[in-house]
């Protein structure tokens, strides 16, 4: 009984360590796509600063 006891406990350990690799596989993909979506953010920021100096410049243009 003691063998099986300890191929169990082996076993578990290693579906431990694989489910901890998975997680840590989809916390990396998960920090990726948020640098992404955090690049785009401050594209968009900047293309919006521009956008809204070019509109100052516009209504000054007509006054």
């Amino acid at each position: 009984m003691g063998i099986f006891s300890e191929d169990l406990k082996i076993l578990d350990r290693n579906t431990v360590k694989y489910m901890v690799d998975q997680m840590q596989e989809t916390i990396n993909e998960q920090k990726a796509q948020i640098a992404e979506k955090d690049q785009q953010l401050q594209k968009f920021s900047a293309d919006i600063t521009t956008l809204k100096e070019q509109l100052k410049l516009l209504q000054e243009k007509d006054l």
